[in-house]
């Protein structure tokens, strides 16, 4: 029987922690809010148009994309995209994600397609996907990253990373959004979604994508509002997606609060002298 060793971590340029976490993502919010800002656009009026969009959105969560990037070339922390074991995740537990899906699907099915014009609609999806990379790179990646990084319990982990993520959007207020207090409790919840297909899938590609259809339907129903048979299943089941966010986030905070954050990113034994997985 051949002897098995433990995988050693790779050499990071800086560890992964809290206070690095912090930085970038300081520095995330003073490039992209900061270009926001400078566009002239209200948020009220991002969506309105393909130039608002593209002047007001995808610019400034292009700038945020690179930056998230080049820290991570540089800093060569492990783990940011892809877990090293997948967490238990059962049915109730995928059922938040899932109705994340339902919901989204139907806001786009209810849609009057004929009120847009194509750029448009390409120009608010390359937003939405651009939301769904830089957000969930920087919150289930990096910020989820550092906090996976010493003796944490993953209930903590989720649990602090959730509340960062709602928090983040105080940063609306700096656009002049009335509402951004009420947003910090809502995304919040729906963070605790986005964690969980990242947990479920080992991946925050999975993570994104679920962030870039939620968005993706949000930002095209408020431009035009539709009363459609679908929209309005949409809007009943939302009732639903908040309350059920809560209880799963309470679960999974009581669930795992003995279970050390760092198994998600401690790689399985492998046999000596093998090579270790991508």
């Amino acid at each position: 029987m051949s002897a098995r060793v433990e995988v050693s971590s790779p050499r990071w340029r800086v560890a992964p922690s809290v206070p690095v976490a912090a930085v970038v993502f300081v520095v995330y919010c003073v490039i992209v809010i900061g270009l926001m800002r400078i566009s002239g656009v209200g948020y009220e009026h991002f969506f309105d148009t393909t130039g608002d969009t593209m002047r007001a959105v995808v610019l400034p969560l292009a700038a945020g994309a690179v930056w998230l990037v080049a820290f991570l070339v540089w800093a060569r922390w492990d783990h940011v995209f892809r877990d090293a074991r997948r967490l238990p995740t059962g049915w109730f537990l995928w059922s938040l994600p899932a109705l994340l899906v339902l919901v989204a699907v139907l806001h786009l099915a209810g849609l009057d397609w004929t009120l847009f014009a194509p750029e448009h609609v390409l120009a608010v999806l390359l937003a939405s996907l651009l939301v769904g990379f830089t957000e969930e790179t920087l919150f289930r990646g990096v910020v989820l990253r550092a906090m996976r990084q010493g003796d944490r319990s993953e209930g903590m982990a989720i649990l602090w990373t959730t509340l960062w993520f709602g928090a983040f959007h105080l940063t609306n207020l700096l656009l002049n959004e009335p509402g951004a207090v009420v947003q910090i409790f809502f995304a919040a919840l729906t963070g605790t979604a986005l964690y969980l297909a990242r947990r479920g899938t080992g991946t925050i590609l999975a993570a994104m994508t679920l962030h870039a259809l939620w968005d993706f339907s949000t930002f095209l129903a408020g431009v035009h509002m539709s009363d459609s048979a679908a929209t309005n299943v949409a809007n009943v089941l939302v009732t639903i997606v908040y309350p059920l966010a809560a209880v799963t986030l309470v679960v999974l905070v009581v669930r795992d609060r003995r279970r050390p954050a760092r198994e998600a990113i401690t790689p399985a034994e492998v046999p000596a002298g093998s090579a270790p997985g991508a």
